[in-house]
């Protein structure tokens, strides 16, 4: 499903070219509410593009949600080595 600047661009009917409802599972066909009714006998075998769409969307923010509890992990490790005493050692190697 396409997005363009956080709104949902709607799917169309490969049939009349109205805006899609269903659509087949694993496959780009998409069908109206009308056309659905007239090749299909039975709707409840189509996927319905909504309930596919807030699958879509709960993905998408558990692996935001992942990503926000990485980075803060991250800069909690940063925030940790940043804390740490530096050691007044000196490599003299270097001279």
């Amino acid at each position: 499903m396409g997005f363009v600047y956080g709104r949902e661009m709607a799917k169309k009917c490969i049939l009349c070219g109205d805006e899609a409802r269903f659509k087949i599972k694993d496959s780009p066909d998409f069908y109206c509410q009308d056309c659905a009714e007239d090749s299909f006998s039975d709707l409840d075998l189509l996927v319905k593009v909504e309930e596919e769409a807030q699958q879509l969307k709960k993905v998408l923010k558990e692996k935001m949600d992942d990503l926000s509890e990485t980075e803060q992990e991250l800069d909690s490790i940063l925030e940790k080595k940043k804390s740490k005493p530096k050691s007044n050692i000196k490599d003299v190697s270097d001279d």
